[in-house]
């Protein structure tokens, strides 16, 4: 008598033979594979990291989710990285934010062009703006970024993170 627990075992064995003929067909048409889910999560613990880091000012925590040459490109220019410094670019995002708190939020996150050593990443973002009481809120910018991330031996970094404002267009293939 075959029971339901052996049922199972078989139905499971014969999805995965399927599954990962469909993988390899996926890999042989994109080249690519999709993160697995540590690399995944880490990423994302990376872009948190990054938020935190910029929205408190922290030039040195800013700049270690960065590679040694990483760059961080605002609106086309690039304003920090590699020779350039984060403490800089702080003092002029300093002048433009005054006394009011930021907030950056990133989220629906499309990972491309895996190969477990680079990744690149399409991230929705928005910044919230508050006012110096804590009390009001706004809106200040809204976009996304193109992040290309790179493994190091000290975990993901960015070696180059664009940040991009909305244009309603996609930035990489979904």
């Amino acid at each position: 008598m075959i029971s339901r627990r052996g049922i199972a075992r078989a139905l499971g064995a014969a999805a995965a033979l399927v599954g990962a003929g469909s993988a390899v067909r996926a890999q042989t048409a994109s080249t690519a594979l999709a993160p697995p889910a540590d690399d995944r999560l880490e990423l994302i613990e990376l872009m948190a990291r990054y938020a935190w880091a910029y929205d408190t000012a922290d030039a040195a925590a800013l700049a270690a989710t960065f590679t040694a040459d990483g760059e961080l490109e605002v609106f086309g220019n690039v304003l920090a990285g590699g020779a350039l410094g984060f403490a800089g670019f702080f003092e002029q995002a300093r002048a433009m934010r005054g006394d009011h708190g930021w907030q950056h939020l990133a989220d629906h996150h499309l990972f491309r062009e895996y190969d477990g050593r680079s990744c690149t990443i399409a991230s929705y973002y928005t910044m919230a703006q508050g006012d110096a009481a804590g009390g009001n809120v706004a809106m200040r910018a809204m976009g996304y970024y193109l992040s290309r991330c790179t493994r190091t031996p000290a975990g993901w970094r960015f070696a180059r993170r664009s940040v991009v404002r909305w244009n309603g267009q996609a930035p990489v293939t979904l």
